[in-house]
């Protein structure tokens, strides 16, 4: 029958439009796929750049505080000539002497910040390089990926096409059963009889009805799963 040969030509048709359907589904998740090392590395560079701002503001708590006790090491100076006994005069040296230790222990911890500082730097500095380089990959491959699923929208629109044109050829009844059936199998509405059994649920067909299938003079429909069946001639194997 003409309409068994246009409903197993539909529903190759149909078959690959499911495929690029669920194929394009997997867009988002497929480009997300490709940025998770980006992400990634993103999130190492912005702990990075934290850690960065961290000593830089120790850093400049620590300018802070030797500026105010330089400020006050001067002051205490200036009331040297200020004093009039030997025990305000040793009391005011020890004061001073008590400055200068502060001092030279706030230096000490600014030389460690420095340190921190440019480790932090160099570590940030990095990050960023490698960000910038797999955003430059994400890119490429983000744009392949696009690129195919255009490839795939032409395609699709080729398909309907072809559809389009076919369905209308196809007897009301059997085109309405295919579509019924078609919503339940997508990929599968219309399947193949092979080796009495239907490739779609695997059941054996009974041997009248295979006979029937092969021959294919009318619409026969699977006891078990109902899909469309049809009948394909083997290939025979050249000879040796």
């Amino acid at each position: 029958m003409e309409d068994l040969r246009l409903l197993v030509e539909l529903q190759g048709i149909d078959a690959r439009l499911y495929e690029l359907r669920k194929d394009k589904e997997r867009l988002p998740k497929l480009i997300s796929y490709a940025g998770e090392t980006l992400q990634q590395i993103k999130a190492e560079m912005d702990a990075a750049r934290a850690e960065l701002e961290q000593v830089n503001k120790e850093k400049r708590a620590a300018d802070a505080e030797l500026q105010t006790e330089n400020e006050h090491l001067n002051k205490l100076k200036l009331r040297t000539t200020e004093i009039k006994t030997n025990k305000e005069y040793f009391a005011h040296l020890k004061e001073i002497e008590e400055c200068q230790k502060k001092i030279a222990k706030i230096e000490e911890t600014e030389l460690e910040l420095m340190e921190k500082v440019e480790k932090a730097e160099a570590a940030a500095s990095g990050k960023k390089g490698l960000a910038d380089e797999e955003e430059k990959k994400f890119n490429e491959r983000k744009t392949e990926i696009e690129g195919r699923f255009v490839a795939g929208d032409r395609e699709m629109e080729e398909l309907s096409g072809k559809r389009l044109e076919i369905f209308p050829k196809i007897t009301e009844t059997h085109a309405q059963y295919y579509s019924t059936i078609l919503a339940k199998y997508p990929e599968s509405a219309v399947v193949e009889a092979a080796n009495t059994s239907c490739t779609g649920c695997r059941m054996m067909i009974p041997p009248q009805m295979f006979n029937n299938v092969r021959k294919g003079e009318s619409i026969i429909k699977c006891n078990n799963c109902r899909r469309i069946l049809y009948y394909r001639e083997p290939v025979a194997e050249p000879s040796k």
